[in-house]
């Protein structure tokens, strides 16, 4: 079969790989190589990572396999396959939108304090925004929710060609995290200050009580899996 591989977590397979085979992974992968033969090796090192999962104990497959186990009862760091229909939460277009124009917004901003400038420039051009990715699992997996955060250098595609994967199955490779249960809060899975500005706890925390935008926290208000995204393809 012939797939299109929209994510890619080289480092992670690379270093789960060498767990598995208990030996460090030589790679060809060099940053010099073309977009497309990256693409193609790639592909390639994919397929070679679902046969090297096979060895493993902490591996469940819900693609190949008639597998009865219900994800309820998976033990947390295993890694799964599955397929699922995945879409990104439209409240997060503001974020990438804030993203894509920093620099520009960063330049319009007009602050007196040479020092607060200075510290907002650096929090700036530090940021890393992660992207959440929401997974609608099937029958086969109980129609669980999985929510994962996306590293857009991983991305094989453009942002914008996500969302032409909405409503399509896809294949996902990914490792269990955790299992958040909803009680009677809602469940927080991205928060601008966390996971786009990547301030620590403490500023964090007094920033909480002062926060007024919805985009400044994405929640659901339903059980998820947190998911480590290891591989994506369609």
């Amino acid at each position: 079969m012939f797939n299109s591989l929209v994510y890619f977590n080289k480092k992670k397979i690379d270093q789960y790989s060498a767990l598995i085979c208990g030996k460090m992974i030589e790679s060809n992968i060099t940053e010099e190589i073309a977009d497309y033969n990256r693409e193609v090796n790639y592909l390639l090192e994919c397929k070679g990572f679902e046969e090297l999962l096979k060895q493993s104990d902490d591996y469940v497959d819900y693609v190949d396999n008639n597998n009865d186990l219900s994800v309820k009862d998976i033990r947390v760091s295993s890694i799964l396959r599955f397929t699922a229909e995945m879409y990104i939460p439209e409240r997060f277009d503001m974020i990438h939108l804030v993203n894509e124009y920093k620099s520009l917004l960063l330049g319009e901003t007009q602050i007196d304090d040479s020092e607060e400038r200075k510290l907002l420039e650096t929090v700036i051009k530090n940021s890393k925004m992660t992207i959440p990715l929401f997974c609608e699992m099937g029958s086969i997996c109980d129609y669980w929710l999985g929510i994962g955060k996306a590293i857009p250098d991983n991305l094989l595609v453009d942002y914008n060609e996500l969302e032409d994967y909405e409503g399509k199955e896809v294949t996902i490779i990914a490792k269990l995290e955790s299992r958040k249960h909803y009680k009677d809060r809602p469940l927080p899975v991205f928060d601008i200050y966390k996971d786009f500005l990547g301030l620590n706890r403490a500023i964090r925390k007094q920033i909480a009580s002062e926060r007024k935008q919805d985009f400044e926290c994405i929640e659901v208000e339903e059980d998820f899996l947190e998911l480590e995204l290891l591989a994506i393809y369609a």
